[in-house]
C-alpha cells in the first residue's frame, strides 16, 4: 500500500507551529521540525493514521503517543511505528505487525505500548492526565521521507494524540484550533 495514495490528504502550513490538528487518513506535515500534536479517534479499531514528514538532514525527534487516562480506555493501547531511511530493517515478525508496507531501503521503529505498567503524564496546559508511551527523542539517521503510522493492533476503539517536534511558536495565534475543536483535545 502506498502511503501517498490514501484518500484523505491534509496539508498543514508551516506557519502553524505547535498548533493542534485533527488526524484523519494521511497527513503531510509541511514543517516537521516544529512541534505538532494530532488528535484522532479509532471509531472501528481498523483505522490507520499516517503522518508523512520529510527531513533535509538527520534529526533527533521528540515524540510520544498518548491516550486519555480514563477507565473506559484502560485497555485501549494504540501503537505507532516510524518507517523511513536509515532505520533498522524490520524483522518478519515486525512486518507482520505493521499495517503498512515497508519499502526497499526503508527501516522501522515500532512502539507497541505493551509495557505491563502504563506511564501516566499530567498535561498542565489542558489540565488532564494521559497514558503515554513516554516522551523520547528518536534519531532519524538520514535525510528523507518518514511515515509515522498509528494503528490499534487489538482493534480497540478510543481517542489518541500523537505529539512530535521540537520548537514552539505561538506568534500566529496557534491556539485557535484548540477552541474551535475543543472536544478533540479536552477529555
Amino acid at each position: 500500500m502506498s502511503r501517498l495514495l490514501l484518500p484523505l490528504l491534509a496539508l498543514v502550513p508551516a506557519s502553524l507551529a505547535h498548533r493542534p490538528q485533527t488526524a484523519g487518513g494521511e497527513v503531510v506535515v509541511e514543517d516537521p521540525t516544529i512541534s505538532w500534536v494530532y488528535a484522532g479517534a479509532f471509531e472501528t479499531g481498523d483505522e490507520v493514521f499516517t503522518f508523512v514528514a520529510t527531513y533535509d538532514q538527520p534529526f533527533a525527534l521528540p515524540m510520544e503517543l498518548m491516550v486519555p487516562a480514563q477507565k473506559r480506555w484502560a485497555d485501549h493501547r494504540p501503537a505507532y511505528a516510524v518507517v523511513g531511511p536509515g532505520l533498522p530493517a524490520p524483522t518478519d515478525a515486525e512486518r507482520a505487525l505493521l499495517p503498512v508496507e515497508v519499502l526497499d531501503g526503508e527501516g522501522v521503529f515500532i512502539d507497541l505500548d505493551d509495557a505491563p505498567e502504563r506511564a501516566v503524564y499530567f498535561e498542565q496546559v489542558m489540565r488532564r492526565s494521559l497514558y503515554t508511551t513516554g516522551s523520547f527523542a528518536l534519531h532519524l539517521p538520514e535525510a528523507g521521507t518518514y511515515a509515522f503510522v498509528v494503528w490499534s493492533p487489538d482493534g480497540t476503539t478510543g481517542d489518541f494524540q500523537l505529539g512530535f517536534g521540537v520548537e514552539e511558536d505561538f506568534s500566529d495565534g496557534a491556539w485557535g484550533p484548540i477552541f474551535s475543536d475543543w472536544g478533540a483535545f479536552a477529555w
